[in-house]
């Protein structure tokens, strides 16, 4: 016999939490830093930029091959330019909270299945995505 739970009801609340976080403020601006960036090509070319050489950098340290003071220089230089950018910035920034908002809700959902009750704060690790800090998210800015 196979067991299924009854999805309608967990979609309508999901509907409930996705209509809650449309009608944010913040919501609503964190969406246009987006979709400012989508539209801002040299923006979005430095962006790329910068992610192909994160991406060289990436290959060569994972070859064991050393990263000469140059190419890091270069690359702090870099990524410190995406900040001065204020798209960029922006973006980033919007991307980082919803990423955040999407972690505490799996982690929650997770928590709720492992526990088998309604997870209490101290039972949610606080900054915690799971990725071991190497996700990309900007840790740290």
């Amino acid at each position: 016999m196979v067991i299924k739970l009854d999805g309608d009801p967990i979609m309508e609340k999901m509907k409930e939490l996705c209509e809650t976080l449309l009608g944010q403020e913040a919501y609503k601006e964190l969406r246009d830093s987006i979709d400012r960036f989508a539209s801002d090509e040299p923006s979005l070319q430095q962006y790329e930029r910068f992610m192909e050489e994160h991406q060289h950098l990436r290959r060569k340290e994972d070859a064991d091959i050393e990263l000469t003071s140059g190419e890091i220089a270069r690359y702090e230089q870099e990524e410190r330019a995406l900040y001065d950018n204020d798209v960029i910035r922006k973006f980033l920034y919007a991307q980082r909270e919803f990423g955040q908002l999407h972690d505490r809700i799996s982690q929650y959902f997770t928590k709720t299945i492992e526990l088998d009750r309604l997870p209490e704060s101290g039972d949610l690790k606080k900054g915690d995505c799971g990725c071991g800090g190497s996700c990309g998210s900007g840790h740290g800015h």
